[in-house]
């Protein structure tokens, strides 16, 4: 296999345009907000760079529930407009980027009072399809006891009185962040995205106080830049409540909140939808993911380190409960094949209870031309982009460049019968149909027009082979990862690009040896560092995506 010989010199020269010209604006955070940003300044003509300490989407925008969706329970606490914002912006995504946003059914099974309880929730729905659900599909569906058992058998028959059958969005969210990122560099925009460069201070003009630079540190090579702009955008989501945030603001004041997921085989819950499960105070998800069952979320305060956060013991056997309580499956600690948790960037509220902390977003403008962004949800993050930009522009600037996001389709999209048939046609690449049988679909549902790509690049590279075995990953998309995908790490495949560290037993240790021979082919390592790189990837997974002890 022959490494990409300009992979690195191409991130030296983006180091080098970063520190040699002046931008409008810099973006500082490589979540969906910040890419979204970047997206959105090009959009608008802007010369815009994002920098990011450490991978795109390494935060809260890879760790979430994994929809696209309205909000069921904003319902009950009224945020009607927040609700309609979110079921809008979910039917543009499911048309801007058709690859990786599809809608899914759910079933909303009902236990309680009889004539009350499902006339209560059937109306609940039907104002959720009144604000938006059902242009994209159609009204929801009431079921009796029989039907609604025919899709989950295993449900509880104490007090069900039948089920309610509507649908949201469901979306790989690192992946979505990655095309949001490669979109707004697409076209000679001119906008450059760096990983593994962290911002470190600001640079004021004397006696206005207006901002002139931003201070950062590449952290490959711990070179310091000195970033000329004019404009910055705090998008650090949960890190602007750290203590060691480099310009941290009064204005405007983050509560993290930490949420927690299952990752379950399918073959344990037998149903033929995803469910959605209202306990009293919230509402827990079983999305359906390929091969497993993501069970999610929770709502706990968080006050520690952003970086890399983990499943408490308590809230695996929160959800663990919360399932058994409505399914007879008996779930236990030993089913659970993984965990991740996300932090919530909330806006906090006076008396700093999570539950009650906004979910909306909000966008401050300070005098030195700092622009932050908090709180707000993964599916309006379009919206938020918009705004931030709008922000730095200034009223007058924002009428003479609008937004131009709202119809512009992201990387690696297509329409679905023209994804379809380039599924098709890998399905004939012996190589390719010897994986797996949904292989070439699947490929076309992580990268949608790059799969042809991808497989040609296999070919090229003698990487037409299964990175798991009996799994539908191809040896290539590692080095597609690193040479197009800005990877720079193990952490970055297998936990974001391929999502597997945390549907593997083993957190990836069987592969991790071939992921890091295979990347260092093309960056250069040596099989002293490739070494390192596994060990030290094989760490911090086992502490991140493994199941906690009960406490």
């Amino acid at each position: 296999m022959t490494a990409a010989p300009d992979l690195l010199q191409r991130r030296a020269a983006d180091l080098a345009e970063l520190g040699r010209s002046t931008w409008d604006v810099v973006i500082v955070g490589g979540g969906i907000v910040g890419a979204g940003a970047l997206l959105d300044a090009v959009s608008r003509g802007l010369r815009v760079a994002l920098v990011e300490q450490d991978d795109i989407a390494a935060g809260t925008s890879s760790r979430s529930s994994r929809l696209i969706h309205g909000g069921l329970r904003y319902l009950e606490q009224l945020h009607l407009g927040l609700v309609r914002e979110a079921l809008t912006e979910r039917g543009r995504l499911l048309r801007l980027a058709p690859h990786l946003v599809t809608l899914e059914p759910l079933l909303f099974p009902v236990y309680g009072v009889p004539f009350l309880t499902k006339p209560f929730f059937d109306a609940g729905l039907t104002l959720y399809d009144l604000l938006g659900a059902r242009h994209d599909g159609g009204w929801h569906r009431r079921l009796s006891v029989e039907e609604t058992l025919a899709i989950a058998p295993s449900l509880r028959r104490g007090g069900l009185r039948g089920g309610l059958l509507y649908h949201d969005g469901m979306e790989d969210d690192a992946r979505f962040t990655l095309a949001v990122a490669r979109t707004a560099m697409e076209a000679e925009s001119g906008a450059i995205a760096l990983t593994r460069v962290r911002a470190t201070g600001l640079s004021t003009e004397p006696g206005s106080g207006r901002l002139n630079a931003l201070h950062a540190e590449d952290l490959l090579t711990g070179a310091a830049l000195e970033i000329q702009t004019r404009a910055v955008v705090d998008a650090t989501g949960v890190w602007a409540a750290d203590p060691a945030h480099p310009f941290t603001s009064s204005s405007l004041r983050v509560l993290p909140s930490r949420g927690a997921h299952l990752v379950v085989p399918r073959e344990r819950i037998p149903a033929s939808t995803g469910l959605t499960i209202r306990v009293p105070g919230k509402v827990v998800f079983l999305v359906p993911w390929p091969d497993h069952w993501l069970i999610g979320t929770t709502d706990a305060p968080f006050d520690g380190p952003p970086g890399h956060p983990a499943a408490a013991g308590f809230e695996v056997d929160a959800l663990l409960d919360t399932v058994n309580a409505t399914l007879d499956v008996g779930l236990t600690r030993a089913d659970v094949v993984g965990t991740y948790a996300g932090l919530r960037p909330l806006i906090a509220p006076s008396g700093g209870s999570t539950l009650k902390a906004s979910r909306e977003h909000r966008v401050t403008a300070e005098a030195n031309g700092v622009v932050r962004i908090a709180g707000g949800k993964y599916t309006t993050y379009r919206v938020m982009a918009s705004d931030v930009i709008d922000a730095v522009l200034g009223p007058a600037e924002t009428r003479r460049r609008p937004s131009a996001t709202a119809e512009r389709r992201l990387h690696g999209a297509a329409d679905r019968p023209a994804l379809d048939r380039i599924a098709a046609e890998l399905e004939t690449v012996a190589a390719v149909s010897a994986i797996h049988p949904e292989a070439a679909a699947r490929l076309v549902a992580r990268h949608g027009t790059d799969a042809p790509a991808i497989v040609a690049l296999g070919g090229e590279l003698d990487l037409l082979r299964a990175l798991v075995p009996g799994r539908p990953f191809l040896e290539a998309e590692v080095a597609w990862a690193v040479q197009r995908e800005f990877a720079l790490a193990l952490d970055d495949v297998l936990s974001r690009r391929l999502r597997l560290t945390s549907s593997l037993p083993d957190r990836g240790a069987g592969i991790a040896p071939r992921v890091a021979e295979i990347m260092g082919a093309i960056l250069g390592w040596g099989d002293a560092r490739r070494k390192l790189e596994s060990d030290a990837f094989l760490d911090a997974a086992s502490r991140e995506y493994g199941v906690a002890p009960a406490v």
